[in-house]
């Protein structure tokens, strides 16, 4: 197989807990878009999504396409040619694991107060090498005053938090936090151990470490009543207390706090690239803004990306190979390109995995991290 071209991604609708995915139904064309318990798109994901019941045993590893219109599974393309696709860099330091996840989400209802794991607590508490760091871009709203749950503006003492949880007490809960608006455009960092949740009425493009991990405080939400097990990974709720971050984050400067600290990464007559989410904020992943009216070159260092054309259309060329593409395209760009150009009228996310920093942490082959069934989201 040629890797020296842009592959096109697949839809790849996965189950979730929550009910949305009515855009997503829209976007791939379907004649009655409807909301469901497929509420997300996982974007040239090699994850697979364990979750409970009858489930296929795939479910989360995506699909994409060459020049030659000929299928193969993500992590099939990842693992036949890492070095090609990933990079020699990434894949010296984590093997044949990409290191990201990007997701198409679409929400109807709001998601459980939840958080996530750092890297350290995962390292600690799961033996896991990652934790599950996000961040979301919002792009459309379908309610007149959308919102997000994002960090505690009153946090609790941890004894009390255990009681709140422990007895499901959710106005006290819900007491903890400030509803935060947002509108299209906005982009905010969720570091592991903020507590959260995603607002109704939500379409986001989110970013994340390739993790299922997570702690839900609700343990009832979208017609699913869920045992402490499932909620707490396992581990209980004393485990897990230490996950959270109980800072206090004032609701008029959370955006300020979890926001971008944009920064321009390349420039010309024809389009510019921005650096909305990146180090030095986090070195988890990189989030960035492709907006063209012309011809831009896309810088490379031997990593590769994922793209989501957000509006417009064009062609990306990868070494001389045009891929057409419009809005909601979604394209893998592997490390093995020597040259990308993106051409039309388009504004596109562009994802990045972490860079590589030569760690003497040993990695482990494609899927290794594999969360436990009762880790899902």
């Amino acid at each position: 197989m040629d890797y020296r071209q842009p592959f096109h991604l697949t839809p790849n609708r996965v189950w979730r807990t929550y009910p949305g995915g009515m855009l997503l139904d829209r976007i791939e064309g379907k004649e009655s878009p409807a909301d469901s318990h497929l509420p997300e798109d996982w974007v040239g994901s090699a994850t697979r999504a364990l979750n409970p019941g009858d489930r296929p045993p795939h479910e989360g590893i995506g699909t994409a396409a060459g020049a030659d219109r000929r299928e193969v599974a993500i992590d099939a393309l990842f693992g036949a040619a890492p070095e090609q696709v990933l990079g020699p860099e990434h894949v010296a330091e984590f093997g044949a694991d990409p290191q990201l996840l990007v997701k198409l989400l679409d929400s109807s209802a709001r998601l459980h107060i939840q958080a996530h794991p750092t890297e350290d607590w995962a390292k600690r508490h799961l033996g896991a090498r990652n934790g599950k760091t996000e961040a979301w871009w919002v792009l459309e709203a379908r309610v007149e005053t959308p919102s997000v749950l994002l960090g505690f503006q009153r946090p609790p003492e941890p004894r009390e938090w255990r009681r709140i949880i422990a007895s499901q007490d959710l106005d006290a809960m819900l007491a903890c936090f400030d509803p935060i608006p947002v509108s299209p455009g906005d982009v905010l960092l969720v570091k592991g151990g903020v507590p959260h949740a995603v607002g109704a009425g939500l379409l986001m493009v989110e970013v994340q470490e390739p993790t299922d991990y997570v702690v839900r405080c609700e343990y009832g939400r979208g017609g699913y009543d869920l045992p402490e097990s499932a909620c707490t990974m396992g581990l209980g709720i004393d485990r897990v207390l230490d996950l959270f971050d109980y800072t206090a984050y004032p609701a008029a400067t959370v955006k300020d706090v979890f926001g971008p600290k944009s920064r321009t990464v390349a420039e010309s007559p024809g389009g510019r690239e921005e650096m909305l989410l990146g180090p030095p904020q986090t070195d988890r992943f990189e989030v960035r803004q492709v907006a063209v009216e012309g011809s831009l070159s896309l810088p490379l260092d031997g990593r590769f990306s994922i793209v989501i054309v957000l509006e417009g259309e064009g062609e990306i060329v990868g070494d001389g190979l045009a891929l057409p593409v419009s809005t909601w395209s979604r394209v893998l760009l592997p490390a093995a390109l020597g040259s990308v150009t993106v051409e039309g009228r388009l504004k596109a996310a562009r994802c990045l995995p972490p860079l590589a920093k030569r760690r003497t942490t040993s990695h482990l082959p494609l899927g290794a991290y594999m969360p436990r069934k009762d880790l899902h989201t």
